[in-house]
């Protein structure tokens, strides 16, 4: 399909905003205040229709991530039918759920998450009933994910009745990265998580002088040394690996520069210029001593002001911050910059 005629399907849904992100439309429905990207190439069928109200909708349904997605867009909401179970867990064993519904709309997610979390507080609970309902969830999360919406509540909740069944009564999930990187964002402590990939990322103290150059040039160190590795291994909780799978999520051509020291500070330094044509950067510093970071510059081009780059770039800060352990980020911010911070939910320190 033609990013043109997506775009012209689109525009019938007057409540919509759509912007073109290369060859991705980034369409925002203000009522959830949320965001999905739709790569118009990868989709294959819609439909326009009416709902009995009169409100227009829009039926979309193509493959995102090598998924079939099938999607409903209204001026106040987006819907889309979750992914099989069976895809998403690790077990030969077949899992049917009868009851599942055909398809799931983003302002369910967080009403029917509640509502399943004051069930699973009673005294009396049935724990396999409260395993299906979390798959269930966890389904419609993955299908929200994959469209780029980012549910963080309804995940927070969703860990919240993980942690009532304890050993998962239908069997371990597959092993998913994007998964992982919404329970970043979403605040949740990956340590349940963090055993089941030990076999794929070295323990940090485990860590050489090697390991410092393996994430050349996408991570670079400024003195790779004993020394160095030291301060690693005494203040960071992530690998070099997992420095980059935070900070360069959705962000391909980002390079970053840690500088470590042995009594707890530090900077990280992130550009974006592919092919040498700058596009952003951030200065960051790190106190382990106070927990605390500083936001001490970042930096868009002009043309890409309104790209979304800027909630991608803090979205990988805060998740940076949040998985180091650190309690506070600090922004100095004025002008456009004081403005969207605000929005993003940062408080003024009256200090």
């Amino acid at each position: 399909m033609r990013q043109s005629e997506l775009s012209d399907a689109l525009s019938e849904i007057p409540a919509l905003t759509v912007v073109s992100d290369g060859p991705v439309l980034v369409v925002t429905v203000p009522a959830i205040g949320q965001s999905l990207r739709l790569h118009a190439e990868t989709m294959t069928w819609l439909k326009h229709g009416v709902l009995p109200t009169g409100e227009p909708f829009l039926q979309l349904q193509g493959r995102m991530q090598d998924h079939e997605v099938r999607l409903v867009l209204l001026n106040d909401d987006v819907g889309w039918v979750p992914p099989d179970v069976n895809s998403l867990l690790d077990s030969a064993m077949e899992v049917a759920i009868t009851d599942a519904p055909e398809m799931v709309a983003y302002t369910d997610l967080e009403r029917e998450s509640v509502r399943a979390l004051a069930g699973a507080e009673r005294r009396w609970v049935n724990l396999d009933a409260v395993g299906v309902t979390l798959l269930m969830h966890r389904c419609a999360i993955v299908g929200a994910m994959r469209l780029g919406l980012r549910p963080l509540r309804a995940v927070r909740l969703w860990h919240e009745l993980w942690c009532y069944v304890g050993d998962f009564p239908t069997g371990p999930f597959w092993p998913d990265p994007y998964w992982d990187r919404l329970l970043l964002e979403a605040g949740v402590p990956l340590a349940p998580y963090e055993k089941a990939r030990v076999g794929d990322r070295p323990a940090v103290e485990a860590m050489t002088v090697a390991d410092l150059r393996a994430m050349e040039p996408v991570l670079t160190v400024d003195r790779a040394d004993d020394n160095f590795l030291a301060a690693w291994r005494q203040w960071m909780k992530l690998t070099p690996r997992q420095v980059c799978e935070v900070l360069t999520a959705d962000l391909p051509e980002a390079r970053i520069e840690v500088s470590l020291y042995i009594e707890g500070g530090g900077a990280v330094s992130m550009r974006i210029a592919p092919s040498g044509v700058f596009q952003a950067l951030i200065e960051l510093r790190l106190s382990f001593t106070t927990r605390s970071a500083s936001l001490d510059e970042i930096r868009i081009a002009d043309e890409l002001k309104g790209s979304g780059i800027f909630s991608r770039l803090r979205l990988n800060i805060e998740n940076f911050t949040r998985t180091l352990g650190l309690l506070s980020l600090k922004v100095y911010a004025t002008g456009d910059g004081s403005v969207a911070f605000a929005r993003a939910g940062y408080d003024w320190d009256r200090s």
